[in-house]
């Protein structure tokens, strides 16, 4: 049923993302973590990921780029608990800004200097009367690689220059 789309006002996205990257390079094979911010409009709110209805969605977050990046732990913020028209039961959901942590595996085969990280939440919103169609909002954000693999590997990206440590005679 591809009926018209339940818009805001002002076509406003209901959730919106913003990623927080790690602020320092990543090595390959070390956990690093990567925050995002998600921002609910105000009459709306997200189910949690363990929303107490077995019909609803729960918010969930997945990468895309599975050969690059692996997802050890997703710590999702404490769940507001909330009696709706819709629901015999509360449930629990996240409303306003909400924060999800994740603790990411940076594979150690990486060979790149950056790598794009991109993935997708899947979210059912719903306001105090219904819940509309489950959606997934795409997210990236690159990452810089640190270097701490052999000088060999490096040496065939540059310009056929020695590198500085040959340097000193």
């Amino acid at each position: 049923s591809s009926g018209p789309r339940e818009k805001t006002k002002a076509d406003e996205p209901i959730v919106t993302a913003k990623v927080l990257p790690p602020e320092r390079p990543v090595r390959p094979g070390e956990v690093f973590e990567l925050s995002l911010e998600l921002h609910v409009l105000p009459g709306f709110h997200l189910n949690s990921e363990k929303p107490g209805d077995e019909l609803l969605v729960p918010t969930s977050i997945e990468l895309e780029n599975i050969e690059t990046f692996e997802i050890k732990e997703i710590i999702f913020p404490e769940p507001q608990v909330k009696k709706f028209k819709f629901a015999t039961k509360p449930l629990s959901v996240y409303e306003g800004q909400v924060k999800v942590k994740l603790k990411i595996e940076l594979k150690p085969a990486v060979k790149e200097s950056t790598v794009e990280l991109a993935g997708k939440i899947r979210y059912q919103a719903c306001n105090e009367e219904a819940c509309l169609r489950p959606e997934r909002l795409p997210f990236k954000t690159t990452l810089v690689v640190a270097r701490n693999t052999s000088p060999t590997a490096n040496e065939s990206k540059r310009s056929g220059r020695p590198s500085k440590q040959a340097i000193n005679y």
